[in-house]
């Protein structure tokens, strides 16, 4: 499976009960908190996470999901891809700056190599070139270099149109958002291209993403929980630079035990 830019996860939870990473990936389930480097996050404004993932459930059911599936049926692959590719291209001076800031010297080479040959060759990021020369991408973010420098996570909380996160995590969101160069562009017609190109990677992403967010609503004893947990598990294992969990590692989430075996 293809790796997903953090933003572009981000920007996909608009309407998401979970981001990109979380369901591609997969952990543990049916406990309130994850071991590892994030400790045990709490969670003592549930009643308020509650009602934010509701209301981002309820905006996906009724506008997002709809419109996403119209747009992959519309929109040839390749065209998506183009969009996929662009906004990974936007996001790399964040990649960059975080890829320094934790003192990762070939991981900010291999990213400043990727953004300047997909700005060029790639023309601005359509194609990507580098991953063909063997140059992929990776993800950094903010939060993910507080993690580094030992800043605590922590309560947990789900923000309104962003979706999981935790309050260092949700500042680092706002340190990745304003130092990206573009959100500054300007250029005729620069609104009409920031939103096609930022809704139409977020609807691609959702639409990959029908099938496990149905399941998850479908099987889970507990939506909510399950989400939490597995978002707590993925972002430690990202933060200490683990391989993600393999999504055939997710347990049974269905509310009956399945049959014993005569």
């Amino acid at each position: 499976m293809r790796r997903r830019p953090l933003i572009l996860s981000l920007i996909a939870s608009v309407c998401l009960s979970a981001p990109a990473s979380l369901l591609a990936t997969g952990a543990c389930a049916d406990t309130a908190a994850a071991d590892g480097e994030l400790g045990r996050i709490s969670d003592p404004f549930e009643g308020f996470n509650r009602g934010t993932y509701g209301l981002n459930k309820s905006l996906d059911r009724a506008v997002v999901r709809p419109t996403a599936i119209a747009y992959r049926r519309v929109l040839p692959k390749p065209a998506r891809e183009g969009v996929h590719n662009v906004l990974t291209n936007l996001g790399a001076p964040v990649v960059f700056l975080n890829d320094v800031l934790q003192i990762q010297a070939g991981s900010a080479s291999e990213t400043a190599v990727r953004f300047g040959v997909n700005t060029t060759v790639g023309v601005l990021g359509l194609f990507d070139v580098a991953s063909r020369m063997g140059v992929y991408a990776h993800r950094a973010d903010f939060g993910q270099t507080l993690g580094h420098y030992g800043v605590a996570t922590g309560p947990y909380v789900f923000l309104p149109i962003f979706g999981p996160s935790s309050v260092r995590d949700s500042l680092g969101l706002v340190v990745n958002l304003a130092a990206n160069p573009f959100n500054y562009a300007h250029f005729d017609g620069d609104v009409a291209t920031k939103a096609v190109v930022v809704i139409g990677g977020a609807l691609d992403t959702r639409g990959e993403l029908d099938k496990d967010l149905r399941d998850l609503d479908h099987s889970a004893t507990d939506p909510y929980v399950t989400t939490r947990t597995i978002w707590i598990q993925n972002r430690s294992a990202f933060i200490r630079g683990d391989k993600p969990v393999d999504v055939s590692a997710l347990p049974d989430f269905s509310a009956d035990p399945p049959p014993k075996a005569k």
